[in-house]
């Protein structure tokens, strides 16, 4: 099945907007054996539209963006329009996007009406997340699915399209993952010389982001699949976090959990994005309760008593700190786990013996603090981002010592 995915946007044009949705359009189409042949990203002009539309030639076509209320979100009126199919106001709908509007207090405009303009012998696609429901219908032997452009909108609802088609096709594939931290995927690639070959039935793929790698695996045996998956953990167990749907977060918060644990930071280059990302998680109030930005040696000084002649002989950046930030912040907060970081993310502010990019960790647990150096890669957010990656990876592996010894 020949498949295309339409970005629409002049933000995405103009760069200010990452087109992010073909990438996980096309993941999620690889899981079912459909691999994307086209993409094509517009102007929201009616006379682009046609353009595009005029020239294609796939079966599937996945529309992203202009499906709001503002006049210039003309993606589903322009897309039903070309294809001149009959349409329908669904008053379901129109009742649902009052009701989102109603709940936020907000007057509703005329203009959100045409959000519930259908095609007859459509399916529509529920967004919980926002007024724009999406649209799935076939017409002179394609499949039209129109997605809104945010992605926290869109990703829940591919996920309904992704099941439409695998029951229209039959498709009876399987696929599951694992997310990997701690590694890299050439390292990985390296490693995994010969491994394919063992399990030809089985589609292995690797999908390297920043800081993790996800393996997809897919097959129409599911026994092929069990063996090949049960290899690839025994060989690489030490990296895998978890499965597709899960977080490093996520994942150290629910140890914590287990093992009814609290955690404490103290943070100097990363400036609260560990807690950040940690208070992302439901349910983290339960092993989080406090955090300290400590971004100058008066705040580690003020906050952690670091003893000043230690931050003069060696400086903000250097192990001994981070191993006094580390124990007075336990001693302080009586965490049971307490993280330190600091480094130098950027761009200015290195050395020959302390270059950009150079992060000290303390992780002290079960009393005993433990000081790691890393020097990371990339611009200033990319330092600050790998930085919180391997502090959370370290945690793990340190809650993961407990539940082996249990």
């Amino acid at each position: 099945m020949r498949t295309a995915v339409v970005a629409v946007g002049k933000e995405i044009l103009t760069g200010r907007t990452l087109n992010s949705n073909l990438r996980t359009i096309a993941l999620k189409l690889k899981s079912i054996g459909i691999d994307v042949n086209r993409s094509y990203v517009i102007d929201d002009l009616k006379k682009e539209f046609k353009t595009v539309l005029d020239f294609m030639d796939e079966d599937l076509i996945f529309f992203t963006g202009g499906l709001g209320p503002t006049v210039d979100d003309i993606t589903r009126e322009t897309v039903i329009d070309y294809f001149q199919v009959d349409t329908f106001m669904d008053p379901a709908v129109l009742d649902k996007i009052k009701y989102y509007f109603d709940r936020a207090e907000v007057e509703m405009k005329d203009t959100n009406n045409k959000q519930a303009l259908f095609p007859v012998d459509s399916i529509k696609l529920d967004n919980e997340l926002g007024t724009a429901p999406g649209v799935y219908f076939k017409t002179g032997g394609k499949r039209i699915i129109l997605l809104p452009g945010p992605p926290h909108e869109m990703i829940p609802m591919l996920n309904q399209v992704i099941d439409i088609i695998k029951d229209e096709l039959d498709i009876n594939l399987i696929s599951r993952g694992y997310k990997l931290v701690g590694t890299g995927e050439s390292s990985m690639e390296n490693n995994l010389k010969g491994f394919y070959g063992v399990h030809p039935k089985v589609n292995v793929a690797p999908y390297a982001n920043v800081g993790e790698i996800k393996y997809i695996f897919t097959s129409k045996d599911t026994d092929a699949l069990d063996r090949c998956m049960k290899d690839f953990y025994n060989k690489f167990e030490e990296f895998i976090y978890g499965d597709l749907e899960d977080t490093l977060q996520g994942v150290v918060v629910e140890m914590l959990k287990r093992q009814n644990k609290i955690i404490a930071l103290a943070e100097s280059c990363t400036g609260g994005m560990l807690a950040s990302t940690i208070t992302g998680v439901s349910g983290c109030s339960q092993v989080f309760k406090e955090g300290l930005v400590v971004y100058s040696n008066e705040a580690k000084m003020k906050y952690l008593n670091v003893p000043e002649d230690i931050l003069k002989e060696h400086g903000a950046v250097s192990p001994e700190v981070v191993h006094a930030m580390a124990d007075r912040l336990a001693e302080r907060t009586s965490a049971d786990v307490s993280v330190a970081i600091s480094g130098i993310a950027g761009p200015t502010g290195g050395t020959d013996e302390k270059p950009v990019g150079l992060v000290y960790f303390g992780i002290r647990h079960h009393g005993r603090t433990t000081v790691y150096r890393k020097v990371f890669n990339g611009d200033r957010d990319m330092v600050r981002y790998r930085a919180v990656i391997f502090a959370l990876n370290q945690v793990r592996k340190e809650l993961l010592l407990d539940e082996i010894d249990a």
